[in-house]
């Protein structure tokens, strides 16, 4: 059977489609006539007339995509603008008679790499489920994304998979490098990202190739791009614009082949504003924009994505479900830790619950596995004295050492001017790190910049 369907009425240029085919060798079924309807074939290409079936155009490309939405679908006409009430969302590609003369197989050949493209995606990106609108219109961006070169920007909430994104976007190169922008310090940035010569600086005793040109071939993820300094945006924006980097110390660019995408979960129109992004490199970043929606509004894509995390997570042998009252209580929760939360949340319950079905009570979000802990401690307190002492002097210790360490780092990141960032570097730590105390402690960032 041959996966290239052609459907028109027997004219000129039905019969030049058939030439072309042949000369190719490719192999190709003719149909004179719309199919029935318990007819529609499952192959890898149609190629439609939309002068042959005028009434019959809407209904079956309908149909196509319904009954074969793998399927890619080229419509071609003498006039292509005749048909404006058929949706750009029922077909992959449209030429007109006199276009299609001219470039039927470059059409063609670009429509096979998206073809082998969504194959690759679909064998090796199985882990991005979901069935939201939003999840169906992300896997359209990056299957499409997969077959350009341009830089694409991913931009989203901490915890959403903008590094899942990203290595679905470069699933069809054999080098993935990442680089979390957060976690350099400004003063090597330029040695990471493009390497240095033997005597480039004090220390360098050996020359050293640079992250691009090791991903040279290949594609770089430049996670949390938002963090990086101003000196080193200057540096990546030539790179952008000539392809070529220049080691430290050296008197010689090289040039490289390297597919750029980068991830903020930072604001990057507010960070221009405020002078700490430049807007050129916003510009030749943002190619290809990817914006992925918080889990909060997407919340049909829960259940998969938990039980994706059960299969995940739960042990050889064993086997766990989600009860229906566990899914409406994961669905009841606004998630602001996002995919990374749910995913932690879901192995936190089988380490803790043996195999069977989940219910609500195996389920701790929020703050209910800091209220069942302080049950626990009401509990022993209460059996070990009858004083009515709610918290023991340790606790109250505790408690006041805690409140003490928020109200220092509050402070620190106040005299940063709201900047995480350079708190993190004064204070000794990853920018990660500080972050996850924060969440710990309850400190909400937002608040804090907001005098």
């Amino acid at each position: 059977m041959a996966t290239i369907s052609l459907y028109a009425k027997e004219n000129a240029t039905s019969s030049f489609i058939q030439d072309v085919f042949s000369s190719v060798d490719y192999q190709l079924d003719f149909f004179h006539d719309v199919p029935a309807a318990d007819a529609f074939p499952q192959v890898t290409l149609i190629i439609w007339d939309l002068d042959s079936f005028p009434e019959s155009n809407l209904e079956t490309l309908t149909t196509f995509r319904e009954k074969s939405p793998d399927t890619l679908i080229l419509v071609y006409a003498e006039n292509p603008e005749r048909f404006s009430e058929i949706s750009n969302k029922l077909y992959d590609s449209v030429l007109s008679v006199e276009s299609l003369k001219l470039h039927l197989m470059s059409r063609i050949a670009k429509l096979k790499e998206i073809h082998n493209a969504r194959m690759i995606f679909r064998e090796r990106m199985s882990h991005l489920v979901g069935k939201s609108p939003a999840m169906q219109s992300l896997r359209k961006i990056v299957e499409r994304a997969i077959v350009h070169t341009g830089p694409v920007l991913i931009q989203g909430e901490t915890g959403v998979g903008k590094e899942l994104i990203a290595q679905a976007v470069a699933c069809v190169y054999d080098k993935f490098v990442t680089v979390n922008c957060s976690a350099i310090p400004d003063n090597l940035f330029e040695s990471e990202l493009f390497g240095h010569t033997r005597g480039a600086f004090t220390g360098a005793q050996n020359e050293r190739i640079g992250l691009f040109e090791a991903a040279d071939g290949g594609a770089i993820f430049l996670d949390e791009i938002g963090d990086m300094p101003l000196h080193a945006q200057v540096k990546l924006l030539r790179v952008l614009q000539s392809k070529e980097i220049r080691p430290l110390g050296a008197n010689r660019t090289k040039h490289i082949d390297v597919r750029i995408i980068a991830a903020t979960n930072r604001d990057l129109q507010q960070e221009i504003a405020e002078k700490r992004f430049r807007e050129d490199l916003y510009y030749r970043l943002n190619v290809i924009p990817v914006q992925i929606s918080p889990l909060r509004e997407r919340k049909e894509d829960i259940e998969d994505l938990a039980n994706y995390f059960i299969r995940t997570y739960q042990t050889a042998g064993e086997n766990y479900s989600l009860s229906s009252e566990a899914l409406i209580k994961l669905q009841e929760y606004d998630w602001p830790g996002n995919i990374r939360e749910l995913e932690n949340v879901i192995q936190r319950a089988l380490c803790f619950t043996s195999a069977g079905t989940l219910r609500p009570e195996d389920i701790q979000i929020g703050d209910s596995t800091a209220k069942a802990s302080s049950k626990q401690a009401t509990s022993a307190a209460t059996e070990q004295s009858s004083t009515g002492k709610e918290l023991s002097d340790y606790e109250n210790f505790r408690q006041m050492q805690l409140e003490q360490e928020r109200k220092f780092l509050i402070q620190k990141i106040r005299e940063c001017n709201g900047s995480v960032r350079e708190a993190a570097q004064k204070l000794g730590l990853f920018r990660t790190a500080l972050y996850n105390r924060l969440n710990h402690l309850g400190v909400d960032i937002k608040e804090i910049t907001r005098y």
